[in-house]
């Protein structure tokens, strides 16, 4: 009697007996074959008997059914065969014929170990194609409100220094201006505007800043006379 045989991490969970015409795959308990692994569908797969063939043929699944290296989405199973549904395999053993054709047990043990590299690579592939987008990035704007400069400055550096010095990203003019009066640090949770002293004040939405604060967009920051908006803008991802 064909059988199939669940296998996870080349270790055997157990054997199904195929001794209905249809059995199904999936994740909900009421499968044939229940597997309760979330990158498994819901019904994932099913296997029909047709005369003496038995037909493989996915269900729209989310990831994908794979017979040994090959995405299917109808397959006639021949003895030996791997199904690979999410991170499990369904190893396929024929009926007595079929097992003798194959080379008996000893051919069972040798299918049970290809699970290969490769067809892990390649169900990665497959559920990466089905994963989320993306997030898009977003990248810091300063954009002047006192016509002292026409042209928005784009946050691209990992610090970018505010003040009179020729060094400085953002050159700013001012008696009392200091060569750095402030910095913007670009951090992985955002944009943080930090004071670094001199004559002039530092104010945030008009709160005199004296250390460090985080930046949200459309923040108001003002730098002695100058007069200038943070916001943050999309970019297409690499």
């Amino acid at each position: 009697m064909p059988r199939l045989v669940l296998m996870f991490n080349k270790q055997v969970i157990k054997e199904i007996p195929f001794v209905q015409d249809s059995i199904t795959i999936g994740r909900k308990p009421e499968n044939a074959v229940a597997i309760d692994n979330l990158a498994v569908s819901g019904y994932h797969a099913r296997i029909d008997k047709t005369g003496h063939d038995y037909i493989l043929t996915d269900l729209q699944s989310t990831n994908g059914t794979f017979v040994n290296d090959k995405r299917v989405s109808t397959h006639r199973l021949k003895h030996g065969d791997n199904i690979i549904v999410g991170k499990h395999v369904l190893l396929f053993v024929a009926g007595e014929n079929g097992a003798k054709q194959g080379g008996g047990n000893g051919d069972l043990d040798q299918t049970m170990m290809l699970e290969t590299a490769k067809q892990r690579e390649l169900l990665a592939k497959e559920q990466n194609k089905s994963g989320p987008p993306p997030k898009p990035r977003k990248i810091g704007i300063l954009s002047f409100l006192d016509g002292s400069r026409k042209e928005d400055v784009a946050l691209t550096k990992k610090l970018t220094r505010l003040g009179k010095s020729p060094n400085s990203e953002v050159r700013l003019s001012g008696l009392f201006m200091g060569a750095t009066a402030a910095t913007i640090s670009k951090r992985p949770s955002g944009y943080a505007i930090t004071f670094t002293g001199g004559m002039v004040k530092l104010r945030v939405n008009g709160e005199v800043v004296k250390g460090s604060v985080s930046l949200k967009d459309f923040d108001t920051i003002e730098l002695g006379s100058h007069k200038f908006q943070f916001y943050q803008k999309q970019t297409k991802t690499a």
